[in-house]
């Protein structure tokens, strides 16, 4: 423990002023209190990390206050075997606010083996990277917004093709700005329950798919128990009372997302109800754990809690948020990809016992055991919000600390060459592929009359074919994608979320 330079008294981990005759503490006693306190306490490392100065100013609220709130979870913290510390990098970038300063930063900060990084404030605090959505030119999305790369600790592009290394990912968790204050309360009433109440709602055109996955859920624990999964449009706006219990704290949502309104919403055929709402989950009187595969799930960027869930339920009961910034994919059968892969494979790890971040970390790895553009955009888009230490039951796997930071660039398998794709139209597509297409679409009645565009994929060596439907509803451009191989077979197929 280290002391303060005019009054002597013992400084507690990561504090900025001393607390007791309230004189600034150097940056050199700061980091040094902090890392001996958890190299003496046998703690698994963390840091916080954030700009004071700019949070302060964008709450409204005296740095000391801010302090007084961080110190407390930080202790708060220790009784669950994590050792945050404190990383204030106020007067520590440029102007600029640059992505690389940022990435920089923590990689000093966390050279001590810290695994968990817990990022405290909106984009124009602490920056989310902002890539070229390279997954295909038939999107609205021009660029994808991540956090992905404070858990790499590299900006460079996934789509730009890498090879992973998921082991020494950090555990990467980002709390907006207007919940913090709510949420750290929040954190001082949790104790892990003994046992688990869930719930899971889907868009009815994918009941086979969520019924899959939520099967897979509910029998991977005793614990676990709840209502059988509800459906939308069965279930609209407004049943939660009576449909969500009170008490539940592990949720999944397949459902459709927009990010023009803070709404999610159901669907069967060309109907699109609206199913949750920023005030839907108001009730709930226990901390929960949420995953949700719709897009712009997790819109939050500029709005306020009122307009966004994400930011609602952060505000309130929940801990723990995993959702997309942008379009996401998915298929309606079992054996899903892309967003039914992620959210999946994360709540299935939260019941191992693992803590947030290594359940999410683990499911990107599941993930990338393909190697599409929708699944690198998925890797991209998704992210955790909230607390990336914490756990829903008892933990049963203490994670390492980081080793080597390098990464190894190289092709994630043969990423089809859509960017630059040759577009044929349908007179120049040989008849057996049409014919596969045309079938296809009709297991899609809301695509009724809806001819594709095809794209070739030029870097595939089978030469396989895109056949891609689009159809604009209330909700923008929904979209159907099938891979045709040049014998005719459908090699696999997708949709947006």
């Amino acid at each position: 423990m280290n002391f303060c330079e005019d009054c002597g008294a013992p400084l507690s981990p990561g504090v900025r002023f001393c607390e007791n005759c309230g004189a600034k503490i150097s940056d050199a006693s700061l980091t040094a209190a902090g890392k001996n306190d958890v190299v003496a306490e046998n703690l698994e490392g963390g840091v916080l990390y954030t700009n004071l100065q700019l949070l302060s100013s964008a709450l409204g609220t005296s740095t000391e206050t801010i302090l007084m709130v961080i110190n407390n979870f930080i202790d708060l913290r220790k009784a669950d075997g994590i050792g945050y510390e404190l990383f204030d990098i106020s007067g520590k970038v440029s102007d600029n606010n640059s992505l690389q300063e940022h990435i920089n930063l923590v990689k000093s900060a966390v050279s001590q083996g810290q695994r968990y990084l817990f990022i405290l404030g909106d984009n124009n605090i602490i920056p989310t990277c902002v890539w070229e959505n390279m997954a295909s030119d038939r999107e609205s999305d021009s660029d994808v917004s991540s956090d992905l790369p404070f858990a790499t600790l590299d900006t460079d592009s996934p789509f730009n093709g890498k090879i992973f290394n998921f082991d020494n990912f950090l555990y990467v968790g980002r709390l907006p700005t207007a919940v913090i204050m709510n949420y750290m309360e929040n954190i001082a009433a949790y104790k892990m329950p003994s046992s688990i109440s869930s719930f899971a709602l889907s868009a009815m055109v994918w009941t086979m798919e969520t019924m899959d996955l939520y099967a897979n859920v509910r029998n991977d624990s005793d614990i676990v128990h709840g209502p059988e999964m509800e459906t939308s449009p069965l279930f609209e706006l407004g049943q939660e009372l009576s449909c969500i219990p009170s008490n539940t704290n592990l949720l999944l949502f397949n459902l459709h997302g927009s990010n023009q309104t803070e709404f999610w919403y159901g669907q069967e055929e060309s109907n699109y109800p609206e199913a949750m709402s920023h005030d839907s989950f108001n009730h709930l009187t226990e901390p929960y754990f949420l995953a949700v595969e719709a897009c712009y799930g997790a819109r939050y960027e500029n709005l306020p809690v009122s307009e966004s869930i994400l930011l609602s339920a952060l505000n309130g009961k929940c801990l723990s948020f995993l959702g997309s910034s942008r379009i996401a994919f998915g298929r309606p059968m079992p054996e899903g990809c892309c967003a039914d892969v992620i959210c999946g494979e994360h709540l299935v790890n939260l019941l191992h016992g693992m803590r947030a971040g290594q359940a999410f970390n683990l499911a990107r790895k599941k993930l990338m055991e393909d190697s599409s553009p929708e699944e690198i955009k998925t890797l991209a888009e998704f992210s955790l919000y909230g607390d990336p230490s914490l756990s829903i039951t008892q933990n049963t796997e203490k994670s390492l600390p980081v080793q080597n930071r390098k990464r190894v660039t190289g092709l994630v398998g043969t990423l089809p060459d859509v960017r630059r794709a040759v577009r044929l139209e349908l007179v120049n597509v040989e008849a057996k592929i049409a014919d596969v297409a045309a079938n296809f679409i009709k297991t899609y009645p809301w695509m009724d009359g809806i001819k594709p565009k095809f794209y070739k994929n030029v870097a595939s060596a089978c030469s396989d074919i895109n056949a891609v439907f689009s159809k604009q509803t209330k909700l923008g451009p929904q979209i159907v994608s099938v891979t045709i191989s040049k014998d005719g077979n459908i090699q696999k197929f997708m949709e947006t979320k």
